[in-house]
């Protein structure tokens, strides 16, 4: 039997952080709604009432200022996402997994100011999205989580261990909403922003008390360890970003090399449609005719990343006594794309849960993704390579952001749905390219578990 730290490692480490990540996020959308309005109107009775907040000026508004807070996200957030992976393989995971955490708390203090002094404008959430960016954010979550996950599996567990790690975003997910959405309706922004700082808070003591590095480590600060390092400029970044360009584009037995950029390249569509859905899903359900409320909007994602997680704890290690993992990831793409099919054309509440309810199996893809890529790099490129991988998610939350954030506002007079049919379409494609992922020789075979 596994030691109780080799059972439990970084999956509350993902579950705090994403808990907090949606408490935060319809909280810091409607601050931006609230804000918008106030700076319109200067009248605080039109913009407490939620109704005259859905006027067309207002949203059109507030979808271009979040675009410019997930902008600077994903910007500020790139050079940390190269090269800390690859420093990780040094310097240990425990390090890059708790600097997101510190700036976050800077970010929570930001986006509460902002609440309390009702005369600072909207654009100060730019600052709060810079802090969250210059470590990466939760792409350096993943990227030390996963890669710690890889360090302690071997390859007949990781895909089970990475799922459940993947699992534990949808649970954190339903906690978050469901308690952002209660903290919201009942207590006001200013609980949801506390909600938010304390949980980052928790994560930092888990990782310091908890967690150990699963390799013997240099010291976190040994890449200033000799006295070329501490005199060359730069030299820090460059080092670490050239060993996850290596790890990725290094020759490979086969045809591994392509697997492996496919797979990155699946991986960067999954979170294109992740993030456009989490930029435009408020503003869609409460416009006409879905009407939801922010509290129905908390129960519907909290009931729909409950569901993921059910298929990810539950469905998945059932299925995968009688299917191969690819043959499942590629039915939980058909699924995905159904239930935006669905989403896009929803006029009412039962269409809309139905969405999460066809949805279900749509978080296996990726932690079929995740296990795939790890399988092919070696123990010491973990870290680098994860470390490419979250760098390319950093890219997309710009690139969704433009898309999905500029899309809406144009569509909303006649076809607002239209973001998620554009999502269906990229859905769609990962599962021609898991297709094609699936015809190639396989290096070391993948095995079905058997009882």
């Amino acid at each position: 039997m596994l030691p109780l730290r080799r059972m439990i490692t970084v999956e509350p480490v993902i579950f705090f952080y994403m808990t907090s990540t949606f408490i935060m996020q319809p909280a810091y959308q409607n601050l931006v709604m609230d804000k918008v309005c106030q700076e319109l109107y200067k009248d605080t009775s039109i913009c407490s009432d939620s109704r005259q907040r859905e006027i067309e000026e207002i949203e059109s508004r507030s979808s271009y200022i979040l675009l410019l807070y997930t902008a600077m996200t994903s910007l500020v957030s790139i050079p940390p996402a190269i090269m800390l992976g690859s420093w990780s393989d040094h310097a240990g995971r425990r390090s890059v997994m708790i600097l997101p955490f510190i700036l976050s708390l800077l970010s929570g203090g930001v986006l509460l100011a902002m609440v309390l002094v009702q005369s600072l404008s909207v654009y100060w959430c730019l600052l709060a999205a810079a802090f969250i960016g210059l470590t990466g954010g939760h792409v350096s979550i993943f990227l030390s989580s996963f890669s710690f996950l890889a360090d302690i599996t071997v390859e007949s567990s990781r895909t089970l261990r990475m799922a459940i790690a993947e699992s534990m975003i949808f649970v954190g997910g339903m906690v978050g909403f469901l308690l952002g959405g209660f903290l919201e309706q009942e207590v006001g922004l200013a609980a949801a922003f506390g909600a938010y700082i304390a949980c980052h808070v928790l994560a930092i003591l888990y990782i310091l008390l908890w967690l150990q590095d699963p390799r013997p480590i240099n010291s976190p600060l040994n890449f200033l360890s000799t006295e070329n390092e501490r005199q060359e400029s730069g030299a820090f970044i460059l080092k670490y970003a050239r060993l996850s360009f290596r790890a990725v584009f290094k020759r490979r037995p086969g045809q591994d090399r392509l697997k492996l950029h496919l797979l990155i390249l699946c991986t960067f569509i999954n979170n294109l449609v992740s993030i456009g859905d989490n930029s435009v899903l408020l503003l869609y359900l409460m416009y006409e005719p879905r009407e939801f409320t922010t509290a129905m909007f908390g129960v519907f994602n909290s009931a729909r990343m409950f569901l993921l997680g059910v298929g990810l704890l539950g469905l998945f290690p059932l299925l995968m006594h009688c299917f191969k993992e690819m043959t499942l990831a590629k039915l939980s793409i058909v699924f995905r794309v159904a239930s935006y099919v669905l989403l896009a054309f929803s006029t009412n509440t039962l269409m809309v849960c139905w969405v999460a309810i066809i949805g279900m199996p749509g978080g296996i893809t990726q932690a079929v993704i995740r296990s795939l890529s790890s399988a092919i790099v070696g123990p010491d490129e973990q870290g680098a390579m994860f470390s490419f991988s979250a760098s390319v998610e950093a890219t997309c939350i710009l690139i969704a952001a433009t898309i999905f954030n500029g899309l809406y506002p144009l569509t909303l007079p006649t076809f607002p749905g239209m973001p998620f049919i554009i999502m269906a379409t990229f859905s769609i494609i990962v599962f021609i390219l898991m297709q094609w992922i699936s015809e190639m020789p396989t290096t070391q075979p993948r095995l079905m578990l058997q009882d």
